[in-house]
């Protein structure tokens, strides 16, 4: 090689053996590396969000500013979800479940239970929507406390002045409170083999006075009337505090019936109490059936096709929604934390509602 040649090598070989020039070229591709890393990161990261909002909102229907509206300093805290239909259908039937004990829970988690707030809250965002024509209460509960299902009742009612029609659809259990909110509706779809009935109500206490007499416990208790403690289960109930709570008894019986009656045309207050119909007992959807109770026999199909006839609407112009909670993200990671706590109701064959029954609140629920 000529040294011409050598001299015009010498300097490459020597910049690529050059110990800083290597550690300067590897700090380059490390840090190349990482901004490719944050790049794809923030793609996905993107992507994500973009697939989430296409879920929270791919279901819904109208416009987008329908669509967001649920995020809106307004919302009630529901986004609608499309269930079946036409998707572009002017004509919209709103499907709400009363599933679980009627309580005035707080709705908060994944809570098992009809809570009147949440589901008064998704018959208000009906009434809100001039493009619900009717509205379906899929009843699965065998009643819960009187003024949660007096609330709903009274929304029912509401939905009703508002020109939107409503069907109830009673499938396993519509018994109780769970009746009660039925004969606000239009019309009333039972399932043959549902249990329903039981018009009634039921508050109980436990009186432990024995049991602690037996083991030298006693009370002590400092009031500000006679009947302040009436409930207290450490010693004897009086005949006074016996007919004091009978008499509150009566009176929401007493509402219980008229509201029957005013729901059922058919029915009168006076025939409601002196038959079986009132006595507490529950009947199948095929024997409410034959006491006028309800106005049809069959299935969810049926409740649909009852709602769409009253409403004036064909069968192929109409979509069924729902209304879901939006669920926070302090929620969702509230969930997270630790074991799942849920709350269980085991309302199974033979056990008693009782088991679930606050001392001293009343309750439009069977005995068993």
């Amino acid at each position: 090689m000529s040294e011409e040649n050598k001299n015009d090598f010498s300097p490459i070989a020597e910049q690529n053996t050059n110990p800083s020039v290597k550690k300067a070229s590897r700090t380059g591709c490390i840090v190349l590396a990482i901004i490719s890393i944050a790049t794809l990161s923030a793609v996905f990261i993107i992507a994500g969000l973009f697939i989430a909002a296409i879920g929270i909102f791919g279901g819904s229907a109208g416009g987008f500013s329908e669509k967001i509206k649920p995020f809106s300093r307004e919302s009630d805290g529901l986004t609608e979800k499309f269930i079946h239909g036409k998707s572009f259908s002017s004509n919209k039937i709103a499907l709400i479940e009363i599933k679980g004990v009627i309580m005035e829970s707080d709705g908060g988690g994944f809570m098992q239970a009809a809570d009147s707030s949440r589901i008064c809250k998704q018959m208000e965002r009906a009434i809100g929507d001039p493009s619900v024509k009717a509205v379906i209460l899929f009843l699965d509960t065998p009643g819960g406390e009187v003024t949660a299902a007096d609330n709903i009742y009274e929304k029912v009612l509401e939905l009703r002045k508002k020109g939107k029609i409503v069907v109830s659809y009673m499938n396993s259990v519509a018994a109780s409170g769970g009746y009660y909110v039925a004969v606000a509706s239009d019309h009333i779809v039972a399932h043959r083999l549902c249990i329903t009935g039981s018009i009634g109500v039921i508050m109980q206490t436990y009186n432990y006075h024995s049991l602690l007499t037996k083991i030298g416990v006693y009370t002590e208790t400092y009031k500000s009337g006679p009947m302040k403690d009436m409930l207290d289960g450490s010693r004897p109930r009086t005949e006074e505090e016996k007919v004091l709570a009978q008499d509150i008894i009566n009176k929401i019986y007493g509402e219980f019936v008229d509201i029957v009656a005013a729901g059922r045309k058919n029915l009168s207050a006076e025939q409601i109490k002196t038959s079986e119909i009132g006595d507490g007992r529950i009947f199948l959807g095929s024997d409410a059936l034959k006491l006028g109770m309800v106005d049809q026999n069959g299935f969810f199909d049926d409740a649909v096709l009852a709602a769409l006839e009253l409403a004036n609407i064909t069968e192929d112009d109409y979509k069924m929604v729902s209304y879901q909670k939006i669920f926070t993200f302090s929620e969702i990671f509230s969930q997270m934390k630790g074991p799942e706590q849920k709350i269980s109701l085991d309302l199974g064959a033979g056990k008693q509602w009782n088991s679930i029954i606050e001392p001293g609140k009343p309750y439009f629920l069977p005995t068993r």
